[in-house]
């Protein structure tokens, strides 16, 4: 097997290593927002992560010690794909501000970010401040596994506390695929907020479109992207892997479905 090594990296990166580096696989060491003494390892394909049935075929091999003969001809090279992450996320907030300033659109912008000592304190550095936002009073970019602050979980009520004094504070969790906000007035925009938010944004150019959530969305939400925004809203099972399935599973029968996005934050867009 030839081995990427993309090191400290966040979890959508690596998904994204399928499409941008044609990587046939990609894991994830992350135990998610779970407390310093756990871990846990995401696994991910071209198709998209695995299912449940892959995981407990994994485990089930792992058990019984079963693994392939040691043959030549292996590798590992370090690549610094956030590097080029980073870009391609600056490339995006560009092309969709298009602003006077094209390559600066968050100039005279404050924004912080809390990382939690996760992986997500490049956001700051490497995509807001290139971008020309304010990054001040930005908190815990450092990464540190045993997470000396608090818990990095954008439901966090002591770190939404913390970043509030910005135009907008923006959380992670700790491998970044999940994240919350708060705005100048110390309004948090999370959960059903978060999600009326993505899906505004989503419906821009895909009039109609359909929203997939998880089960525990608030009748607020189904009228505000129905009756406000015009779209449909289509409730699934909870978990992250399931409606990013349904979304797919619209979208190959025809329906115009841009996002996949679950209560506490997860989301992915078609594109």
């Amino acid at each position: 097997v030839s081995v990427t090594d993309c090191g400290l990296a966040s979890t959508p990166s690596m998904f994204m290593t399928t499409v941008d580096l044609k990587c046939d696989g990609a894991v994830q060491i992350t135990a998610s927002h779970h407390p310093f003494n756990r871990n846990g390892l995401k696994f991910f394909t071209p198709d998209g992560g695995l299912e449940s049935d892959d995981i407990t075929a994994l485990l089930a091999l792992a058990e019984k010690g079963d693994k392939p003969e040691n043959v030549p001809g292996g590798s590992v090279k370090p690549v610094a794909y956030m590097r080029d992450y980073a870009k391609h996320l600056r490339e995006i907030i560009c092309k969709g501000v298009n602003a006077a300033d094209y390559d600066h659109p968050l100039k005279g912008f404050h924004i912080v970010v809390d990382a939690g000592n996760g992986a997500g304190g490049f956001y700051a550095s490497d995509v807001l401040e290139p971008l020309g936002a304010d990054v001040a009073g930005s908190q815990f970019l450092d990464p540190d596994g045993m997470f000396p602050n608090h818990i990095p979980n954008p439901e966090n009520e002591e770190a939404m506390a913390s970043i509030c004094e910005a135009d907008l504070g923006v959380i992670f969790d700790t491998d970044v695929d999940r994240g919350g906000a708060v705005d100048h007035q110390g309004e948090e925009i999370n959960r059903n907020r978060l999600v009326a938010v993505a899906s505004a944004i989503a419906l821009e150019g895909n009039e109609g479109g359909t929203i997939v959530t998880d089960s525990i969305t608030s009748s607020g939400l189904k009228s505000y992207i129905e009756e406000t925004l015009g779209g449909k809203h289509h409730r699934f099972k909870r978990g992250y892997k399931n409606v990013i399935n349904e979304a797919i599973r619209l979208n190959q029968e025809g329906i115009n479905c841009p996002l996949a996005i679950e209560t506490s934050g997860h989301a992915a867009l078609r594109e």
